[in-house]
């Protein structure tokens, strides 16, 4: 009956601000990427290449598009439950699973219990003076992630591990949340409970009375121990589309930009060079007019870890970069991109990525070779 209630509340003010002419933010957790910011933001349908990200795809192709709209018109998990946690029976689909419902051998993030920044990217309609909080609830610790089985809010905590309160009207009187506005980004930081193994994290972006939206998503993370949770992949997080002070670079003076016209070709990549068993491969993820992404992939093809890794790679044809991340990237070209320490491991048979999105120097985006300390 509540949740009824709140959908019906929901939608109506959503109807009233539809009237008024007001725009509606779009947003999704970046870093560590949620289960959208995997597959939906970094690899579009069209190009997916990551198991996960195939098989989501074929589930829901054009659901994956819809990436950064994972939103409801209620007050979320707080005041009610739903039938399916990640997408919390999302308006996108109808009350239905989104594609990132389907509990598949998704890529993890490294994580530990203690201090962790949760960055969400707003870019596709930024709302700042209306944001209220944002809230994060873990899975239990006895938690077992099962490939192709159910998750229910049985699996989580019954309370949010980290609640954390905004007002625009004085955006630093919460230490815990950061608004990078320059790259529409909410950084924010809670106190992440010692766990074991493979688990999910849930989080919500919530706006005020205003309209109630609210998003949603899941971050499968690792914890050191216990295994990886019935998952066959526990892969280093991918790249994810959020450019912060700490995390990104901007080569061309431009202003940073985080979204992009899908072109619908198909992505390109060097041959990579390979040492010390990592294959360093630079790959074109999307390209359009005038403008690209792209990935660096380090997949370690040897057998023990390897970490500290550095590498370069420089364009010919007057190719600049505006933004990056999951990378601290120097340099006007060449550029030289190192870890950002999370990501500094790369253990046997995992691949770490870091993107970055730039402007063309020719007809097509170029694909330059990858060197470096774990490359030679």
């Amino acid at each position: 009956m509540m949740r009824n209630m709140l959908w019906k509340k929901g939608l109506s003010l959503l109807g009233l601000s539809l009237v008024a002419g007001s725009a509606l933010g779009h947003g999704l957790i970046v870093e560590p990427p949620a289960r959208n910011a995997h597959c939906g933001l970094n690899e579009k349908p069209d190009q997916a290449t990551t198991p996960a990200c195939v098989e989501a795809a074929e589930n829901d192709a054009n659901g994956m598009y819809q990436f950064m709209s994972v939103l409801t018109h209620t007050q979320g998990h707080a005041q009610a439950d739903s039938t399916n946690v990640c997408g919390f029976d999302s308006e996108t689909w109808n009350g239905g699973p989104s594609p990132w419902d389907y509990q598949l051998d998704w890529p993890t993030s490294p994580m530990s219990g203690g201090t962790q920044t949760f960055s969400w990217n707003i870019s596709w309609g930024p709302h700042w003076d209306d944001t209220e909080e944002f809230r994060y609830w873990i899975t239990k610790p006895d938690f077992n992630y099962q490939v192709g089985g159910t998750l229910t809010w049985e699996d989580f905590e019954d309370e949010a591990f980290c609640v954390l309160d905004y007002d625009d009207a004085n955006p630093t009187a919460n230490p815990n949340v950061v608004a990078e506005k320059a790259n529409n980004l909410f950084h924010t930081t809670c106190e992440v409970p010692e766990r074991e193994g493979r688990h999910i994290i849930y989080g919500e972006w919530g706006r005020n009375y205003f309209t109630w939206e609210r998003f949603h998503g899941c971050v499968d993370v690792a914890f050191e121990g216990g295994g990886s949770g019935g998952g066959s992949s526990s892969s280093s997080s991918s790249s994810s589309s959020s450019s912060s002070s700490s995390s990104s670079s901007s080569s061309s003076g431009g202003s940073s930009s985080s979204s992009s016209s899908s072109s619908g070709g198909s992505s390109s990549s060097s041959g990579g060079s390979t040492g010390n068993g990592v294959n360093c491969e630079y790959v074109v993820s999307n390209e359009w007019s005038d403008g690209f992404t792209a990935e660096v992939r380090l997949t370690n093809t040897g057998s023990e870890s390897v970490s500290g890794w550095e590498v370069q790679w420089g364009y010919s044809d007057g190719t600049a970069l505006s933004n990056t991340w999951n990378a601290v990237v120097n340099g006007m070209g060449p550029f030289t991109a190192t870890s950002m320490g999370w990501n500094d491991t790369i253990g046997a048979g995992q691949t770490v990525s870091f993107g970055m999105q730039g402007t063309k120097g020719g007809a097509s985006a170029e694909v330059p070779e990858v060197t470096g300390n774990v490359c030679e």
